[in-house]
């Protein structure tokens, strides 16, 4: 059976939407095993420091001891003392991360007993270092230097220094392992990411190569349906280029989205309920029985009804995409959102913007509004302000925003956690267009949030300049009017 090439269309996006998701799940298994793979490499290089500060202590205590034995100054015995009280903690840390680390798996049989031997020849070597200095105090220096001339101590030092050799290549060893595997991980990510890439390439020339067709049929029918053709084109061709940057672009798609739900509500919606609101209103002048206080009263009800339907109405499309951005511009869009707030939650607000407005790429233009309204609403939900200053500055290179407020401050570990997501969509809105946010606490208290962007990126293209911007039906006016 023949599959219709809209349904073949939308299988090829399906697709290619799957082989998108599955590069990313790819990704994060690959950085999940490296980070797994980088905590055990990290962990190895820690007990290898352990082993060699433990010879390091194991030196200076040796080295005090015969200078104190050679020389009777009193002044070896503190770096002795002090090598040697380190002596056993370090064993003892080296020893648990040895055994005890969940990260890795478990020390082998010769790991294992090689630590028990260290231990032992430790604990020798410190035995050592306690019966020639008890030898020193009791028979006099002669006996403990004849002590240390048996080479038995030398005997043990090296020993020590050969068995921490051993768990020393043993932890070389594993290292090597971990990065012959991270390597490993490495090619095998990238060969499966390549052939993900390469399917959802092939999917998108399937799916270009569809839409061109279609195209061409299109371009064959009447003159009447060429200007629907043509609109159907750019809007394929919109869509497909949206498909291909889908990755970096989803807060500028939510934004058109909510852009065209608004412009469908005021156009839609609005003209049916002021329609509704007119024949209503024709109805209650030749109502018959227009004398009647209830009929009155349920007239005045109905028209009531309709006008918070087209309150409401209003308040969703505002929400949905400011018409003064549209309408008027950025400025007097910042200054309402601004006014809006403060006035809401009562704060005093201070408002510095330049004195010719830039003239913004739309996408720009969204995203500099976006950036105050939801720094204004953290300062509101979270900041305890009474007072609130929002600056628009313009050089010859960039434009700057800055929100400055008294409230209780932000702790510096706050500004890249995790878990601040207002924090992380407004830094990825205005790293999109190339520029540098910066949250800043102030002294003694408050916070300053700065976005600087360069006006290269965000300024429209010289064609489009000599364009007004889109101006919204006034059929609301008009329907009260004739109300």
């Amino acid at each position: 059976m023949k599959i219709p090439r809209r349904f073949s269309r939308a299988i090829a996006l399906s697709l290619a939407f799957v082989l998108l998701a599955a590069l990313v799940i790819i990704a994060e298994i690959a950085q999940s095993g490296q980070k797994q793979i980088d905590g055990h490499i990290a962990q190895s290089q820690k007990r290898q420091l352990l082993l060699a500060e433990l010879l390091e202590r194991l030196s200076q205590a040796e080295a005090g001891q015969r200078g104190y034995l050679l020389t009777g100054d009193g002044k070896y015995l503190q770096p002795y003392q002090s090598a040697r009280d380190r002596i056993e903690p370090t064993l003892d840390q080296f020893g648990n991360l040895v055994l005890d680390d969940q990260d890795r798996p478990l020390a082998s049989a010769e790991q294992r007993s090689a630590l028990r031997h260290l231990r032992v020849l430790v604990g020798a070597k410190l035995a050592e270092f306690t019966a020639s200095l008890e030898l020193y105090g009791t028979r006099g220096p002669e006996q403990a230097i004849d002590l240390i001339r048996t080479g038995l101590g030398s005997s043990t030092m090296n020993e020590i220094r050969s068995t921490a050799a051993l768990l020393r290549d043993a932890e070389r060893i594993e290292v090597t392992e971990e990065i012959a595997r991270a390597e490993k991980l490495r090619w095998v990510s990238r060969a499966l990411m390549s052939g993900v890439v390469l399917l959802n390439i092939v999917l998108l020339i399937v799916a270009a190569s569809l839409l061109a067709r279609q195209a061409r049929r299109r371009a064959e029918l009447t003159v009447q349906l060429a200007n629907e053709n043509e609109e159907l084109e750019r809007r394929v061709r919109r869509r497909t280029s949206e498909l291909s940057a889908l990755s970096s672009h989803l807060q500028q798609l939510s934004e058109k989205e909510k852009a065209a739900l608004a412009r469908e509500l005021h156009d839609e919606l609005g003209g049916l309920l002021i329609a509704v609101k007119m024949d209503v209103s024709w109805l209650q002048k030749r109502s018959p029985n227009i004398d009647d206080p209830d009929i009155r009263k349920r007239w005045t009800r109905v028209l009531k009804v309709l006008d918070d339907g087209v309150d409401f109405k209003r308040r969703i499309v505002e929400s949905l995409r400011p018409t003064l951005l549209d309408n008027m511009g950025l400025l007097p869009a910042v200054r309402w959102i601004t006014e809006e707030t403060c006035s809401r939650a009562g704060l005093h607000c201070t408002e510095s913007y330049p004195d010719v407005e830039p003239l913004l790429a739309d996408d720009a233009a969204i995203m500099v509004f976006r950036l105050v309204q939801e720094g204004l609403m953290n300062v509101v939900k979270h900041a305890h302000a009474s007072e609130v200053t929002v600056q628009i500055a313009v050089s010859h290179t960039d434009l700057t925003v800055v929100l400055t407020d008294n409230g209780i401050g932000i702790a510096p570990e706050r500004c890249d956690a995790v878990g601040s997501h207002g924090l992380a969509t407004m830094r990825h809105r205005v790293r999109s267009f190339g520029g540098n946010f910066e949250i800043e606490p102030m002294n003694p208290s408050g916070t300053r949030l700065r976005a600087r962007l360069p006006l290269a990126l965000i300024l429209k293209p010289q064609q489009s300049t000599a364009l007004s911007p889109p101006q919204l039906p006034r059929l609301e006016a008009q329907g009260r009017g004739a109300a």
